[in-house]
């Protein structure tokens, strides 16, 4: 009997082990990854509107255009809003986690913060709502709020969504093409500069030009408008009534030719404790530069000039 004893335990062991082989699923081939599938489905061209409930922002479309209705209407960046509208029309869950529920308050949805609303050209609303993060890092209870479903979405999509009134605004004081630029006219501080295309036929780079009077190469002029085309505000814009521009120390005037039609923009910079605030002419928003910035502007129409 003694001699079976081996044989017994290694038998003994043999089963246990084919036991917690088959508890963990060990024999069951693996279970393929869950694949995500569309938490919305729209054409981003049928929106006509959306909000973001926790930052307090509302877009809407008018006659094709993007603008901001909350909380005023301030000058949008055009491909933030269609980059954010992309984002949500590509919304994708990674599996439900329960059909009906009865208590949303267990998912932090009963009463969520972070909703994410879009309406369409014939009314219909769709909102996303974003509750609790699941135990496992990576995803957030979600679901629609007309839906009792709840869904997994990864939190790299919810980023993609959470957007900042800053994002949204359009952050350039100067609209322009410098390749229509056929005049730039520059006062700061008292101190003129004046660039001026010679030959309006030719192309900005064919056409000689003249800083002050003096011949320069086109070459020599685009930095110097390129400091105007690159500029940008971290500043949220403020409302032009609000300056007086009678006596501002930028002022600007940029002339354009394009298909032989020639225009021009005024703009008017009031300084102000470091920030240059500067409105265009026959706008409602005045946008701020760093009064550093705008010497650094100047100035590169000096260096132009000593070229």
């Amino acid at each position: 009997m003694k001699r079976f004893i081996p044989t017994i335990v290694l038998l003994v062991v043999l089963i246990g082990a084919f036991w917690y082989a088959s508890s963990q699923s060990f024999f069951k081939k693996e279970e393929e990854e869950p694949v995500s599938k569309p938490l919305v489905t729209m054409k981003q061209e049928d929106i006509a509107g959306f909000k973001l409930k926790e930052e307090g922002l509302e877009f809407e479309k008018k006659d094709g255009k993007w603008t901001m209705v909350k909380p005023a209407a301030m000058p949008v960046e055009t491909s933030t809003v269609e980059s954010w509208l992309g984002s949500f029309t590509a919304l994708k869950h990674d599996g439900e986690v329960e059909a009906n529920p009865s208590d949303l308050s267990v998912f932090g949805l009963s009463s969520p913060t972070k909703e994410f609303e879009v309406t369409l050209n014939d009314g219909t609303v769709k909102t996303v709502q974003i509750g609790s993060p699941l135990p496992i890092a990576g995803h957030f209870y979600t679901k629609l709020k007309d839906s009792p479903a709840i869904y997994k979405l990864a939190d790299q999509q919810i980023t993609t969504l959470q957007k900042d009134l800053m994002s949204f605004m359009n952050k350039s004081p100067f609209k322009l093409n410098y390749l229509d630029v056929v005049g730039v006219e520059l006062q700061w501080k008292g101190a003129k500069k004046s660039v001026v295309k010679t030959d309006k036929t030719k192309s900005f780079n064919e056409s000689a030009w003249t800083l002050d009077g003096k011949e320069v190469k086109a070459g020599d002029v685009e930095p110097a408008i390129d400091k105007l085309l690159f500029a940008v505000t971290d500043q949220l814009v403020r409302p032009a009534s609000e300056l007086k521009l009678d006596t501002a120390e930028l002022k600007l005037e940029i002339k354009f030719s394009k298909e032989g039609k020639e225009s021009s923009d005024v703009y008017a910079g009031k300084l102000d404790n470091g920030l240059v605030w500067i409105v265009k002419q026959g706008d409602s928003w005045a946008y701020a530069l760093a009064e550093t910035d705008v010497q650094v502007i100047f100035d590169a129409y000096k260096k132009t000039e000593a070229k």
